[in-house]
């Protein structure tokens, strides 16, 4: 009972965290993200929002704080990353990069080459690879003869880490489906379409029969994705099918495609004769369309007053049902 508590809590935070992001696109929202699709072993997602992150500009150390659920081998490797950058609470890389400068200027060359040292080291360690390469310049033509600057040799972080994420890719939680099918749901009612189909998607590629087929078809024609929502409703049974057929045809009807909407409704009437109204929308072979029954209020106009005489029934074929019959005396 407990886990399922927080597999509903870290569900609504990944909802909460991607309605953000789609109207803010701040990288705090994609840090939410990566830390609780790794929670739910969702690997795959939170790579893509790591590609995100740093495709942002994001500090490769930012991922470190929030790396606790990803497997051991990524956690190390980040914790090598951790080890050699030098921490200061009002020094980053741009402000040792800023000192070294400003020490220079001032001719205090040792003081600069140690700040130069320590803005490289942090560039290099956390993927900023451009930045580290113009420090390396800088320092390999002002320090010549510097036998620890010559040693120093440029790394793509970046690409190290990415190589080791996409190893994750195929590792996946043992209980996948249930979890997708309430993220999808999740997903699906807050409006959050394009990621809730595609956990319904991922949930048809591993089982097939599967309740999240009817959601699909359902979230697909709310797209406007007839043709696709077709095919995905074609496998499904009993009245979810005839359902999800139903609905279409209206959807293809308002869409103009009549023929279409025709063609669904007597896939319908071959299935079951007596669903709905479809015996009296469709021309049947041999068949006439079935009259109905309803009731019509046929109103008498006097000179003076009206008079409504009482309902009466009459058979009509296809008659609007919305017409009033006006009989003048």
């Amino acid at each position: 009972m407990g886990e399922f508590i927080l597999i509903e809590k870290t569900i609504s935070l990944i909802s909460e965290a991607l309605k953000n992001y789609t109207s803010n696109k701040r990288k705090e929202e994609l840090l939410v993200l990566i830390r609780e699709y790794a929670k739910l072993e969702l690997y795959k997602e939170a790579v893509k929002y790591i590609e995100d992150f740093l495709e942002k500009d994001g500090n490769i150390i930012d991922l470190i704080e929030i790396s606790e659920r990803f497997p051991e081998e990524v956690k190390d490797f980040l914790k090598g990353i951790k080890d050699n950058v030098e921490f200061d609470e009002d020094f980053d890389a741009d402000s040792f990069l800023e000192m070294g400068e400003l020490l220079w200027e001032i001719g205090s060359p040792n003081e600069a080459r140690d700040n130069y040292l320590k803005a490289f080291k942090n560039y290099n360690a956390t993927g900023k690879k451009e930045k580290a390469g113009d420090v390396l310049n800088t320092i390999l033509n002002r320090y010549p003869d510097d036998e620890e600057i010559e040693k120093l040799e440029l790394k793509d972080t970046k690409a190290e880490l990415m190589a080791k994420l996409n190893n994750l890719k195929n590792v996946l939680p043992q209980d996948e489906v249930d979890i997708r099918y309430a993220l999808g749901r999740k997903l699906h009612e807050e409006d959050l379409l394009l990621s809730a189909e595609e956990n319904y998607k991922r949930i048809l590629n591993l089982k097939g029969e599967h309740k999240a087929r009817s959601y699909l078809v359902a979230l697909l024609t709310d797209k406007n994705e007839l043709d696709e929502a077709l095919e995905y409703a074609e496998k499904l049974q009993g009245n979810d099918k005839l359902d999800a057929y139903y609905s279409l045809s209206e959807s293809f009807r308002n869409k103009g495609n009549v023929e279409k909407a025709d063609s669904i409704l007597k896939e319908i009437y071959e299935i079951d004769k007596e669903y709905k109204d479809v015996k009296r929308r469709i021309e049947v072979p041999g068949e006439e369309k079935e009259d109905f029954i309803k009731e019509e209020e046929v109103t008498i106009i006097d000179k003076d007053k009206d008079i409504i005489k009482p309902k009466a029934k009459s058979t009509i074929g296809e008659v609007d049902k919305g017409e009033i019959r006006i009989v003048f005396l």
